[in-house]
Order: structure tokens, then sequence, then C-alpha cells
């Protein structure tokens, strides 16, 4: 498989995977395995367990600076964000292509809602934590991996 197509392929499964759909053209398994690959490539650069992980998807985000930069590298490898900035017009692609139908409203109504909230925040970890949060409370059908 060439890079390009292995980069598609890649970014629809994160997608998926961090959104939890169904309708993405990915079996469930190939969407388990792409989580665990996130937490493989971001989980030991950050020293989390999989406990507080967990947690995340309970809405359960720790103030700390590991989480912090965790999310962080979730948000960069989605590219969702660049070192913090968000990416809006990429993200709002990305959701149109991506996202089953069922799902879009939600997540066009967050990011609409989310693209200002870290401007002026200079830490990218930061960012993304108060991006995470910001999603969390104005997409009803966020999902976090």
């Amino acid at each position: 498989m060439e890079l390009n197509q292995w980069f598609l392929v890649l970014t629809t499964l994160i997608w998926c995977s961090l959104f939890g759909q169904h309708d993405c053209g990915v079996s469930k398994e190939q969407m388990e395995k792409t989580a665990q690959m996130f937490r493989q490539v971001c989980q030991p650069k950050h020293k989390l367990s999989d406990e507080i992980l967990e947690g995340g998807k309970s809405g359960i985000f720790p103030e700390t600076k590991n989480f912090k930069c965790y999310v962080s590298c979730l948000m960069d490898m989605m590219q969702v964000t660049k070192k913090g900035k968000i990416n809006y017009e990429k993200s709002l692609k990305q959701i149109d292509q991506l996202l089953p139908e069922d799902f879009k409203p939600s997540y066009r109504q967050g990011l609409d809602a989310c693209k200002d909230a870290a401007q002026g925040v200079k830490d990218h970890c930061e960012s993304a934590y108060v991006l995470l949060n910001c999603f969390y409370a104005n997409n009803p059908k966020f999902i976090f991996p």
C-alpha cells in the first residue's frame, strides 16, 4: 500500500475510533486497533495509565500536564490541531467526509462553538485541554478515545 493510501486509511480509522462511528466503512476490530495505535504512540510519551484514559470516556479529564499533552498528541495526530491551534477548515472537511450523517450536525456544532475557545492560549497542551473540555460540553455525541 502506498504511503498516501495508508495515510487516508489511517485518518479514516482515527476519526472512526475517536468518535465511535458505526458507518465509517471499517469494522469494530479496525477501530479498536486504531485506538490502540493512538495509545501506543501518545500514552508512553505522557506516562498515563489505562485507568486514567478510560476515565476520559466518562468526561473525567485530569488537570495534569501529562494528560493535557496526551490530548494535544491525539489532536495533532488527527490534524484537528497543530501545536495547539485549531485547524478549523481541515476539521470541518474531515467531519463532512468521514463521519456518518447522524454525527455530522453534533460535530459541526461542537467545532463551531469551540473554534475560538483556546484563542490566546499559548501552551499547546493547555490549548488542547481547553478544546477537549469545550468539545465535550458542546457536542452531545462526543466520544473520548
